[in-house]
């Protein structure tokens, strides 16, 4: 029988704590919305305290560095900020958002102009994935859901209220 000479893969790696603890997508989409809430109102170290819980509970969602990076940014700790955005660019090497935010913390360093920070002869295109992961969407209704409450201003409801009573109607 013929050895395999690739490496197996590393089990942390490949196995999130959310698997582990069995965690439900649907705590993980609430803490999420907690987390951007405390961002939008300027509570930072709340806001970087439940991200590093996102990222230990499934460091392979790009969401999470990237809110945590934002929240670094704002704390004028710029390199801690670049690191987090190349982590999540390691799971999700196109996402527009953390290249977009890459560029902008080298600008800011003083390492690149701003920019989008692509490889050569590569350019960015905008525009919205026809299909998404079942995870995604659920979290990308959750901002949505965070983006109309901010824009109504005022507003003391919870997002996942909000978002629980448009899906019942």
């Amino acid at each position: 029988m013929p050895k395999s000479t690739a490496p197996a893969p590393d089990f942390r790696e490949t196995t999130t704590m959310k698997d582990l603890l069995g965690i439900p997508e649907a705590a993980l989409d609430q803490i999420m919305a907690i987390a951007y809430q405390f961002y939008a109102s300027g509570h930072y170290q709340r806001a970087a305290t439940l991200c590093r819980g996102l990222i230990a509970a499934d460091h392979q969602y790009w969401w999470s560095y990237s809110l945590y990076a934002a929240v670094l940014r704002r704390l004028g700790r710029l390199q801690e900020a670049l690191e987090q955005i190349d982590l999540g660019l390691a799971y999700e090497p196109g996402e527009s958002k953390l290249l977009l935010m890459r560029g902008e913390i080298l600008a800011a360093l003083g390492h690149a102009p701003p920019g989008p920070s692509l490889p050569r002869g590569r350019t960015l295109v905008l525009r919205r994935r026809s299909r998404r992961p079942r995870r995604q969407t659920s979290r990308l209704r959750t901002l949505r859901a965070l983006r109309s409450m901010k824009a109504r201003r005022g507003s003391t409801r919870s997002p996942i209220r909000v978002e629980n009573r448009r899906s019942a109607s």
